[in-house]
């Protein structure tokens, strides 16, 4: 048993050092620097260094990546490197549609049915659904405990109500792995050969035979929109979906080693489900009842930043600020005349759920900082798109489509 952890550890540190591993590290860090562009727009100030959401990403991600791990050596699921360098290609080129396709479970499920119908590429089915459902099931792990962090606050458009707020979720994680893989000449014994005991795996794919454990790297994107909740009750309901999702793979995975039919079944399921939860998701926000529509009176709170006087009132996402000091605040105009004329003891009535909640702060100065509160405008002309991020073929054919369209128009 102590030999195997060692074994397990000494390849995990091999995927942390491995050539790959540092080229997702900075895919993710050109990543970060895109999105944190964009916080600068919207909110003028950055709240966090991309060096600290960097690390933040590869800690989550190696901890993900050591649970992944030792779950796809325990159930015994084991990939050949054939399956390795046809399955990424496929991936890839199915990003020119939609950059969501960059999924597994799109690549692994049409790689699964071409073996199914034709028996080529010789790979192993039952494998791929099981690795997949794994490595979904490491996502929802992500999800649950990281994707809300740094939501960014945005205001939307909305065709039933004013301009809504909502939060921009996306993270990435760069997640360390070590697999499984059988024993072949093209596949380097980068750290060993490994005889399983009686005992291990619990679970197998293959009951027996000598498989060595294979460094190896991913990445891991979350991305969606929070209209109709708050970002960690939108990230909890689409972790819990995904990990539900995630061992129904891998279940199927597991079960069909003995039944054929199974291999179908999953090898439809996994794109399918996946597509499934992904409108859902979509279509749940953008179709349901805003949670930060502008109220009738008063200021709806977005978010409120750390460390400044709004959080030290106790000021919460999703509050009504009413009163400042007995005066009624209906827009930010107000407020800030307000807050300039007040003198050095400020209270604020709130609107909070069903009651109404009165904070208080002492020793306020004028010419202190800003309140440290974004709220829900109620008109303006400065709003968030969400586009849905298609392909460059899709893209190039739209516009081929456009273009043949306008000239038939003007002849």
């Amino acid at each position: 048993m102590a030999g195997i952890i060692k074994l397990i550890f000494t390849a995990f540190s091999q995927s942390i050092t491995s050539f790959l591993y540092l080229m997702i590290i900075m895919a993710v860090y050109m990543q970060i620097k895109r999105r944190v562009q964009l916080e600068e727009t919207w909110l003028g100030f950055l709240r966090d260094t991309v060096i600290n959401r960097l690390m933040n990403a590869m800690l989550y991600g190696m901890i993900a990546g050591l649970v992944t791990s030792s779950l796809i050596i325990v159930t015994g699921v084991a990939l050949d490197l054939n399956t390795i360098i046809i399955i990424w290609p496929i991936a890839l080129l199915l990003t020119l549609l939609n950059e969501r396709y960059l999924c597994f479970s799109y690549a692994g499920g049409l790689l699964s049915l071409i073996n199914i119908i034709f028996g080529w590429p010789e790979i192993d089915v039952s494998a791929v659904i099981a690795i997949i459902g794994v490595l979904h099931f490491s996502e929802s792990i992500l999800i649950l405990l990281d994707g809300h962090r740094d939501a960014l606050p945005v205001v939307m458009e909305h065709k039933r109500f004013k301009p809504i707020g909502a939060f921009v979720l996306g993270r990435l994680w760069p997640v360390p792995l070590i697999i499984l893989a059988n024993p072949s000449p093209s596949l380097p014994m980068a750290v060993g050969a490994l005889a399983m005991p009686d005992w291990w795996p619990i679970l197998s794919l293959h009951r027996e035979g000598e498989f060595i454990l294979f460094p190896l790297a991913i990445l891991l994107e979350y991305s969606g929109l929070a209209i109709t909740a708050q970002p960690k009750e939108r990230t909890r309901v689409t972790g819990l979906l995904l990990g539900a999702y995630s061992l129904l793979i891998l279940s199927l995975g597991v079960l069909s080693v003995n039944h054929t039919w199974l291999k179908v079944i999953g090898a439809i399921l996994m794109p399918f489900l996946h597509e499934v939860i992904l409108h859902f998701s979509r279509s749940s926000q953008l179709g349901g009842t805003p949670l930060f529509g502008a109220p009738w009176r008063g200021l709806r709170v977005l978010e409120v930043l750390p460390d400044r006087l709004g959080s030290h009132m106790g000021l919460r996402s999703g509050d009504v600020l009413l009163n400042v000091n007995g005066k009624k605040i209906n827009s930010e105009e107000m407020l800030k005349e307000t807050l300039n004329n007040a003198p050095n003891y400020l209270w604020m009535d709130l609107n909070r759920g069903t009651k109404t909640v009165t904070t208080e702060y002492r020793n306020y100065r004028r010419d202190e900082d800003k309140l440290g509160v974004i709220f829900v405008p109620r008109k303006t002309s400065r709003l968030f798109l969400a586009n849905e991020q298609h392909g460059l073929a899709y893209t190039l054919w739209k516009r081929l489509a456009q273009h043949k369209h306008a000239k038939e128009v003007s002849e």
